[in-house]
């Protein structure tokens, strides 16, 4: 606590008290001394201002109980006191009074001497009342509160890697072979990187408090504040010189943006005296932080989307890569004969808070089945080319009718099914074709044909004149022609061949 006491009272004060102004003659020296042992330290009472050597600047009213035999008198103060001071009224009681300047009680020492005698029985040096009086005093205080933005930087990069490496533009390609051969797994590598952040927007701003506590209006004529050692301006809502009543509190903002480094200082001046406050700057953690974490995603139309995961920002701000991989199985089964071709496939990684994005593509051929098509013949029974139309050139068979079955030859010998001859019933026959392995009916239109003959055939027969045709979608195929002694049976067959021009 700090008081302000005027010197030049002191000075008139100790003089009067010094030269003995009350009248009274001291003796060399004293015949009794005693040192005060801070008793009354206790005993403020400011409501007695303005009586008896109570002064509004500040008093400490000392006695000393009793007198005894003694005429005389002198109070020595020492540590944060100072002077020697003759006693004051009333003199004729039985104790000596002393009216001194208030001065701080912590660390303040005191000392009596009597002259002429001793002292009575009982008593002993100690305060009877005193008051600080009245003082100015101010508390200043003040803060400097720091905000700033970081944003986090991500990058993303994508590919895609296969087993065989076989490459076409410059993309990954698979060939996948109907034998399974070129079945492969795709491996896809996302790799996201770190590369640290970028802070702006620094700004410091705070208060400044200042609050009356002492026993005077203070009169503010001005107020400095300094941010780093540069002026800056301070918003208190009044203009100066301001005064600032006892108990009262006057509140002042700033704003300043910019980075700044060191402490933001402030002073404060009164008519009668200076007080400063200080903060030290500190830049502490962001008051917006963008993109300390990141969400990362796989988009697909051919694979789905699916979370990879989430990251976040390393702790020293270093450069740090995240990878992320998934595979996927390519078999030519999953394709088919009825989805053969050739296939983009194109992905995108996303970091979803951020935007930014990598695409990898993959090529995927599948070979293709390629249907091969045959003329077939039925022949007269489980031989090929028995019965001819002709005997050279055209290898076209016959069939003398009998209820059999007989065997389906293509290409001359190659059996693809059976075909059947029921007995006569109403006068017709039903012919069933079986086909047998992997044959089919070609896709074209009346691809069964029959001619019935009386006699044997000869010369070479065109099909497309047969009487009777049919077009058969699946094996067996059924179809009813009247009884007769010959018939020329001519099927349309083929197998499906995987794609002899497919391949890298």
């Amino acid at each position: 606590m700090r008081r302000r006491i005027s010197t030049f009272a002191i000075v008139l004060v100790t003089l009067a008290l010094v030269l003995g102004l009350t009248g009274m003659a001291l003796a060399d020296e004293p015949s009794y001394t005693e040192v005060w042992d801070g008793r009354g330290a206790d005993s403020q009472h400011c409501e007695y201002m303005g009586q008896e050597g109570r002064p509004a600047t500040g008093w400490i009213h000392w006695v000393f109980a009793t007198k005894g035999d003694s005429t005389s008198a002198e109070l020595v103060l020492g540590g944060t006191g100072s002077g020697t001071y003759a006693p004051g009224e009333p003199f004729v009681a039985e104790i000596w009074h002393f009216y001194t300047p208030f001065f701080e009680l912590e660390g303040l020492t005191a000392t009596i001497n009597l002259f002429g005698g001793g002292p009575g029985p009982g008593g002993g040096l100690v305060i009877s009342d005193y008051c600080p009086g009245a003082f100015e005093m101010l508390e200043v205080t003040k803060t400097a509160e720091t905000s700033f933005t970081r944003i986090h930087a991500w990058d993303i990069e994508k590919r895609v890697e296969t087993e065989n490496g076989f490459t076409e533009d410059g993309l990954p390609k698979i060939w996948l072979w109907v034998d399974g051969s070129g079945d492969e797994t795709a491996t896809w590598i996302i790799d996201v990187d770190y590369t640290g952040f970028a802070d702006s927007d620094f700004a410091v701003s705070g208060t400044v408090t200042i609050s009356n506590t002492g026993s005077l209006d203070a009169v503010i004529t001005g107020i400095e504040d300094l941010l780093a050692g540069e002026v800056i301006s301070l918003d208190c809502g009044v203009e100066f010189p301001y005064t600032l009543a006892v108990g009262g509190v006057l509140e002042c903002s700033y704003s300043e943006e910019g980075y700044f480094e060191g402490l933001n200082e402030v002073t404060v001046t009164t008519e009668r005296d200076t007080y400063s406050a200080d903060a030290e700057i500190i830049w502490g953690d962001p008051e917006i932080e963008s993109f300390a974490s990141v969400n990362v995603s796989d988009i697909s139309g051919d694979f789905g989307s699916q979370d990879l995961g989430t990251l976040d920002a390393p702790d020293d701000g270093g450069f740090a890569t995240f990878t992320f991989t998934y595979t996927w199985e390519f078999r030519w089964e999953d394709f088919g004969r009825e989805n053969c071709g050739d296939f983009l496939y194109d992905n995108e990684a996303r970091i979803i808070e951020t935007e930014d994005s990598a695409e990898a593509s993959l090529k995927v051929n599948v070979q293709c089945m390629v249907f091969q098509g045959e003329t077939a013949w039925a022949a007269n029974g489980n031989v090929p080319l028995q019965l001819r139309y002709t005997p050279r050139g055209n290898w076209a068979t016959y069939v003398q009718y009998a209820a059999k079955t007989t065997t389906l030859f293509a290409g001359q010998h190659i059996a693809v099914g059976t075909v059947t001859f029921s007995p006569v019933e109403d006068g017709m026959v039903t012919i069933t074709i079986n086909l047998t392995g992997d044959w089919e009916f070609a896709d074209v239109a009346e691809n069964v044909k029959v001619q019935d003959y009386a006699s044997a055939p000869s010369g070479n027969p065109s099909p497309g004149l047969f009487a009777h045709k049919m077009t058969a979608t699946g094996s067996p195929a059924v179809i009813v022609v009247p009884a007769n002694n010959f018939y020329g049976v001519h099927v349309n067959v083929g197998q499906w061949m995987p794609d002899p021009n497919f391949g890298p």
